[in-house]
């Protein structure tokens, strides 16, 4: 469904940046490093990295056409697998980008759906990756053909039989996405039957940025053996277990799919019944990396999620992780502390108490 590629192998890398007016130096460099750590984690190397500053964005190209002489220049002279740019392409971007510099291009949005697709383990997390993968994929078939035809060595989508083959496609795809939405429908309506027996129960969400440390967490507070990685979302699927506070209160804690800045807005609806857990929680435990070098803006990701499935509103406890490894990025955070706030290191087993002390006092 995606770019065919192949990921078995170390590919080389480079990554493209366009520095607008409207963002500042410090998120730019932020994203770029993002990306950096997403594409690692599909076992890229990144071997130069490409910046330009312009005060719009080219239509045909992304970036001018100078830089991208500039890149397939450097592509001449190094063995590169692939360009990666910071950010979501067109359709007749990609198939400009690929013709001129002869070589797989990839938006960070197919960056993320390719990850979303080696991580997903059940069949809900499969389907919504496919989805999302298809409605990604729908306005960008013809760049595909032509790029199967660049692979191939064919010549591509010509005269009216192509125009028909694109239709014919065009149609399969819309088919096959009307019948994963039902699909997730029943399993939507099975896991809303699920939070309907769950209403009167204390239902706690984790919710953060990806690799914050949730399911650490959660395998700590509900002596569970999770998969939890150092790495970029490694976990897809909704997992709900019971933890116990203290005599008096038990609770379901709920691990959610890690957020992420620019992340695609098909792939929030395409989760939309993952991420519907989250509403129906009494509580949110809103997990922070406190080691970050960009906690606001990760807080502002993470809410701005939020706000889009209507759960803003529901109390939220901001759990400040890994302050074992704090720098001093944390004193912005410190002038803005709020008694709804506590820091922890689940790694050192820090806070911990503290922590469940909150959430018994919130149930009180």
């Amino acid at each position: 469904m995606l770019t065919e590629f192949n990921f078995e192998k170390e590919n080389q890398v480079v990554i493209v940046s366009l520095k607008l007016p409207s963002i500042s130096d410090e998120e730019n460099n932020n994203s770029i490093e993002e990306l950096k750590l997403l594409s690692q984690t599909l076992g890229f190397a990144v071997k130069e990295i490409f910046v330009q500053k312009k005060d719009r964005i080219e239509p045909d190209y992304y970036i001018g056409k100078g830089k991208v002489e500039e890149i397939k220049l450097y592509l001449s002279d190094n063995n590169i697998d692939a360009v990666l740019f910071d950010s979501e392409l067109t359709g007749v971007q990609e198939r400009n980008l690929e013709k001129l510099l002869n070589t797989t291009i990839f938006g960070r949005t197919e960056v993320i759906l390719h990850i979303f697709k080696k991580r997903a383990r059940t069949n809900e997390a499969k389907l919504q990756v496919q989805l999302a993968s298809y409605e990604y994929m729908l306005p960008r078939l013809r760049n595909m053909w032509d790029h199967f035809s660049r692979v191939e060595g064919g010549i591509g989508l010509r005269g009216g039989e192509g125009e028909k083959q694109l239709e014919l496609d065009k149609r399969i795809i819309k088919n096959q996405i009307s019948k994963i939405k039902e699909k997730l429908k029943k399993i939507d309506k099975q896991m809303s039957n699920r939070r309907k027996n769950r209403e009167d129960t204390n239902l706690v969400s984790l919710v953060g940025y990806t690799n914050a440390g949730k399911t650490s967490l959660i395998n700590l507070l509900a002596k569970t053996n999770l998969f939890a990685e150092n790495m970029l979302f490694s976990t897809l699927d909704s997992t709900v277990r019971r933890v116990f506070i203290n005599d008096n209160l038990t609770i379901l804690l709920n691990d959610t799919v890690g957020f992420i800045n620019k992340l695609p807005h098909g792939l929030v609806a395409s989760f939309k019944s993952t991420l519907d857990e989250i509403t129906n929680s009494k509580l949110i435990l809103h997990i922070i990396d406190g080691s970050s070098h960009s906690i606001k803006n990760n807080i502002q990701s993470v809410n701005k999620v939020l706000e889009e499935i209507d759960a803003l509103n529901i109390p939220t406890i901001r759990v400040f992780n890994k302050i074992d490894l704090l720098n001093n990025g944390i004193s912005d955070i410190m002038e803005e502390k709020t008694e709804n706030d506590i820091f922890i290191s689940v790694k050192k087993k820090i806070g911990i108490e503290e922590l469940k002390e909150k959430i018994n006092k919130f149930f009180e």
